[in-house]
């Protein structure tokens, strides 16, 4: 559905048919509404009506191939509240014979920048300011042929730079003004959208129609706003409603360690916040399945659905593929199928499925995402370049491996 119904963009200038995308184009070389119709995108859509496999999708495609839904396939789940089939059930009505569509779109991802307080493992300087010792890990990124070496090399000039193509751009302005009338659902991610400057300017924009509008963010939860104005209690009341994916990769000491300046108990005292904001429409606990949350995902699931009152998703950590959890020993990748068995024994029991039991068959899906892809690609040769990888970041932010996680001791 995404060819049909938005566009997304990345830091560093690219524009995406969704986050998961290969770019279409750069905001440097052309507008929104040039790149919506562009070559590539009428070769995309043609492809899609077509059963094919669009290059720039090979994403969601590989993860398909190994058990794990997509986030395509997401997007095409009838039983899925915010699936696009279902949010825009007509969005094909006005394609043409050319595969063009009219730049009315309804949905945008929007990355705009990479200013962040937080220092996420998996992350890297073009979604983080505060990720500063890429030197001392890209070697596994070359090692992998990552795309990100040649872009960061072209993007960061030193540690902590701030990269923000879109803030003068006439390309985007001018496009997504045009826009305006037409969002039914804007999504921010980063960076932390919730400490941008630019993210409030747009909720500006977009508030002269936000009764129509739906505001959903990838976020890491930990701010509120940058200043008494620039705030969610002076923004958020303006708009239809706001859905929440809140990156939490860990519980207590794993959190803190995987999402480098988090604080877990302020993350918990803002999410119980966040619950008491009227429009709130739903609340996402979004995990990156990685290597240091492996063996905690049973627990976070139980905390998510029967405590805190949060919706499970994952999201599995490819790159740095270090820290896939295919890397793992095989006696670890053992008891992680065995704890995620048992804990989808219990769901239907939780007290947030209980009360909304469309999360039933949706946590299913996530646990099963996670055992297939767990027992897919095998990976387990890099597990020492997963120690390596990991010695070298405990050395720069003051960490240890092995002190947060002692069950690998007898594989290290």
């Amino acid at each position: 559905m995404h060819p049909f119904t938005g566009l997304a963009t990345r830091e560093d200038g690219a524009i995406k048919i969704c986050c998961r995308s290969r770019p279409v184009g750069y905001v440097q070389n052309e507008s929104l509404e040039e790149a919506w119709n562009n070559s590539t995108m009428q070769k995309v859509r043609k492809q899609v009506l077509n059963s094919e496999r669009p290059d720039v999708c090979q994403s969601c495609f590989d993860l398909e191939d190994q058990g794990v839904q997509s986030l395509r396939q997401r997007h095409i789940e009838e039983h899925i509240p915010e699936s696009r089939i279902k949010l825009y059930p007509d969005a094909l009505n006005n394609l043409d014979k050319d595969y063009k569509m009219p730049f009315k779109i309804p949905t945008m991802e929007i990355k705009l920048n990479n200013l962040c307080n937080l220092k996420c493992r998996m992350c890297n300087p073009l979604d983080s300011t505060s990720w500063t010792d890429w030197n001392e890990v890209k070697e596994f990124y070359k090692k992998e042929n990552n795309f990100l070496v040649p872009l960061i090399k072209q993007q960061v000039d030193r540690p902590g730079q701030y990269i923000g193509p879109f803030d003068n751009s006439n390309n985007w302005w001018q496009s997504f003004n045009k826009l305006l009338p037409h969002f039914k659902r804007v999504e921010f991610a980063g960076g932390e959208p919730l400490m941008d400057p630019t993210h409030f300017k747009i909720l500006d924009a977009l508030s002269a129609h936000g009764d129509n509008i739906e505001i959903k963010y990838a976020t890491n939860g930990t701010k509120f706003g940058i200043n008494k104005r620039e705030n969610i209690y002076n923004y958020w009341p303006r708009f239809k409603s706001i859905a929440l994916n809140i990156s939490i990769d860990g519980i207590e000491d794993s959190y803190e360690y995987i999402r480098g300046n988090g604080n877990w108990k302020q993350l918990v005292e803002n999410i119980r916040e966040f619950q008491e904001i009227p429009n709130i429409s739903r609340i996402v606990g979004a995990v990156a399945v990685q290597v240091s949350n492996a063996l905690d995902l049973d627990t976070m699931i139980r905390y998510f659905l029967d405590e805190i009152g949060i919706v499970f998703y994952a999201n599995m950590v490819r790159y740095p593929q270090v820290l896939s959890i295919q890397v793992l020993p095989k006696e670890i990748k053992q008891t992680v199928k065995e704890k995620l068995i048992l804990v989808k024994s219990e769901v239907s029991e939780f007290s947030l499925v209980k009360k909304h039991p469309v999360l039933k068959d949706i946590t299913y899906q996530q646990i099963d995402s996670v055992i297939n892809f767990i027992g897919g690609d095998d990976q387990s040769h890099l597990w020492s370049d997963c120690i390596s990888f990991n010695k070298k970041l405990d050395e720069t932010r003051k960490q240890s491996f092995l002190s947060v996680h002692p069950e690998f001791k007898p594989y290290v």
